[in-house]
């Protein structure tokens, strides 16, 4: 209740001002709309009216939120330290404005049945519960004071509801409160079925339009709830723990397929229905993926930041995993790692760590790429945007640490001595972080068991006479590009100058820059017979049509003003294919011509050996001349290096672990440290038949062109 104006003490905050009465002769009481619920957890009791007043201390700034008399509000932003009178003043002048003076007004303010003192700051007036009183007269107002009560801007979900898979709840702008402390409400048309941020759709609701919604917000799903329509009885069975088997860790790496590359899929997975390529469908079957596999500790690659926030953490924290940070790559692609650990098996993270493996540690290799004939070298590494993680957690049963890290290599073919270089960085990192504990290395490393960056993992130790450090050497950055590719042809003259530019002669090939030429002419060749392959190859996307132009130089350059490349565009590859096999402009391949491109391909491909092997002989003799006495030694175009802890692959080396059209190989490893871990079991590969049911992966049944690898481990100490 306000006080009367006898029993004020001085200083109190009384502010008044004269504002015209309102029509009717009758004292009364206004109602306000009615404010946001008083907490998270429930709506504010009928009938109670609020003035919200949220305090942001960081900023030292205070907002004050005034319902008016005509259905508005007001809301005042001040600085913590002012006194709550000036604001009140304030308050006055936005009722008076527009009214002619006529009766006295007031704003006061009381906590406990006592008034609080006009030269109080913001940061010291205002507690919950206390009572802010308007009051001119003839009607008065009196609101509850409501701190720092949760508010949001919206809601959403992802919005594609599927029988028995979990939807979470993301609420956008929210403030005061945590997404676990909102109280959220599920509905099936119209009848609540459920709450709490996480809710998985049952058979009752096939057929129905789910809404969510808390905190006066509500979200409704644009399509009603269906089923999956797959049996991945096959996809799924492959993860199940064995009943025989009872493992110290059960360990989870999967490179999940980041929907921010959706835009090449048509070149790279031309066989990938659209309708089963929607990311909301596809990581809600990563997700039984990972639940399925009851996995103690998840590994994840190529993780879309926003679908990590949104449809990764919510769902598998519900499901009692707790969460690392996302770590992104260092580009504008916003995808990363990110790992989930089971609290069954583990109380906390204690530490995390983000490594940027463009960022060399070691003194003499940072010499070495800084050298004016790395260049290239140092051009890539500046390029790439490769990161790794690494977390320290808590084991529940010991109480003791183990130090887990996750990557994902560059994954460029002909860059093998960069994912050397970065595994090197890794493992050298991640030893140090680990301090002598049980280390486990996870992720997608990008190179098969014959490949350098596995070999030195496996060995511990690589050569600088490796022929991955020659055959690296011939990486060029943006080498390869089929958008340059495309681009150069524009310096194609009409009349045809400029087309006959390459030496077909292939004479002795003596150093690391003609045999890089080779070596990239070749992998155009490989590209263009892979587009144009009718299995394999991607389809033409522009609306140029392929025909027998008069002037094939002038018509393929308008397919690359259309956007089309070698990987894209039968047209284009078919052209590139024609001029790097010494045949006449052209846009189409008979069987004559693929016969002739074959041929010339062998001859550079002879070439290109013969030119190998006289570089590596000079690499090997010049790396033979020095006795490496540390970890990493830079010789020539190479590196001696040792890893800095022994390591295993716990899950052995499998056939394959990534099935596309075009390649398939294992890229995906699990390595633990040799000292403190056994291997029990791997999960096996899928029946072949699921697989190229549609082609190659991804597909109906299996969401990524990976499959998700899982080992079983005990600790042997």
């Amino acid at each position: 209740m306000r006080l009367a104006r006898s029993s004020m003490p001085r200083g109190a905050s009384l502010v008044t001002a004269r504002l015209p009465r309102p029509d009717s002769r009758h004292r009364q009481t206004r109602v306000a709309a009615r404010s946001k619920p008083s907490s998270a957890m429930s709506d504010a009791p009928c009938g109670e009216l609020y003035v919200d007043v949220k305090r942001f201390v960081e900023k030292q700034r205070v907002t004050i939120k005034v319902p008016m008399r005509d259905g508005t509000s007001k809301t005042l932003h001040r600085d913590a330290a002012e006194p709550i009178e000036k604001s009140f003043q304030r308050l006055l002048k936005t009722l008076a404005r527009g009214k002619t003076a006529s009766g006295t007004t007031t704003v006061t303010l009381e906590r406990d049945g006592a008034p609080v003192a006009g030269s109080a700051t913001h940061a010291e007036a205002w507690s919950e519960g206390s009572v802010l009183t308007i009051d001119d007269c003839e009607t008065r107002i009196s609101y509850l004071v409501r701190l720092d009560a949760p508010e949001m801007a919206g809601c959403s979900s992802v919005d594609y509801a599927m029988v028995g898979y979990p939807l979470p709840a993301t609420a956008h702008g929210l403030e005061f409160c945590q997404h676990d402390e909102v109280d959220w409400r599920w509905y099936a048309d119209g009848e609540i079925v459920g709450q709490g941020r996480v809710y998985t759709p049952t058979k009752e609701d096939f057929g129905k339009r789910l809404a969510v919604e808390a905190l006066d917000e509500r979200f409704e799903f644009t399509n009603v709830v269906t089923r999956l329509g797959v049996d991945r009885s096959e996809a799924l069975r492959r993860l199940e723990p064995s009943a025989e088997t009872s493992a110290d860790y059960r360990i989870m790496t999967y490179n999940v397929l980041a929907d921010a590359y959706a835009h090449t899929w048509g070149t790279m997975f031309p066989y990938f229905d659209t309708a089963l390529a929607k990311v909301e469908r596809r990581l809600q079957l990563v997700l039984e993926d990972i639940l399925r596999s009851k996995a103690d500790v998840v590994a994840l690659q190529e993780v879309d930041k926003k679908y990590h926030e949104t449809l990764f953490v919510p769902v598998l924290t519900a499901n009692g995993y707790i969460a690392t940070d996302w770590v992104g790559k260092s580009g504008q692609t916003l995808e990363g790692c990110a790992m989930f650990f089971a609290l069954s098996k583990f109380e906390s993270i204690e530490r995390e760590e983000a490594i940027k493996l463009t960022e060399i540690g070691d003194k003499a290799l940072r010499r070495w790429i800084a050298d004016d004939d790395n260049a290239e070298l140092a051009m890539a590494l500046k390029k790439i945007t490769s990161i790794a993680q690494l977390a320290r957690v808590k084991v529940r049963a010991s109480g003791k640490s183990l130090c887990v890290g996750n990557t994902h290599l560059f994954f460029h073919p002909g860059a093998m001595h960069l994912r050397v270089l970065q595994a090197h960085e890794f493992t050298t990192r991640a030893t140090a972080f680990a301090a002598g504990d049980p280390l486990v290395l996870c992720g997608d490393f990008n190179g098969e068991p014959e490949d350098g960056v596995i070999r030195y993992l496996t060995k511990g130790e690589i050569s600088a006479s490796d022929e991955d450090w020659v055959r690296g050497s011939l990486f060029r950055w943006g080498g390869t590009s089929s958008r340059d590719a495309a681009r150069d042809l524009f310096y194609i003259c009409d009349d045809g100058t400029g087309y006959e530019t390459f030496n077909r002669n292939f004479d002795e090939v003596t150093n690391t820059f003609e045999l890089r030429a080779l070596a990239e002419r070749g992998i155009f060749m490989s590209l263009c017979a892979r587009t144009l392959d009718k299995e394999w190859g991607a389809s033409c996307k522009c609306d140029e049509k392929s025909s027998d132009d008069a002037n094939a130089i002038a018509a393929v350059k308008k397919h690359v003003k259309c956007g089309c490349t070698l990987k894209n565009c039968h047209a284009v590859a078919a052209f590139t294919l024609r001029r790097e096999s010494g045949l006449a402009p052209g846009l189409t391949m008979d069987a004559d011509d693929h016969v002739i491109a074959r041929r010339a391909f062998s001859d550079i491909k002879r070439a290109q050996d013969d030119g190998f092997a006289a570089v590596s002989a000079k690499q090997a003799a010049l790396a033979s001349s020095v006795v490496p006495d540390a970890s990493a030694v830079p010789i020539g175009c190479g590196a001696h290096l040792r890893t800095a802890r022994p390591l295993f692959s716990a899950g052995g080396f499998l056939e394959w672990t990534n099935y596309v059209g075009g390649f398939v190989g294992a890229l995906d490893y699990v390595w633990c440290s040799t000292s403190d871990f056994a291997s029990r079991a791997t999960s096996p590969l899928p029946d072949m038949s699921a697989v190229l049911a549609h082609t190659a992966l991804p597909n109906a049944q299996f969401p990524s062109d990976h499959i998700p690898v899982i080992v079983d481990v005990d600790l042997v100490n």
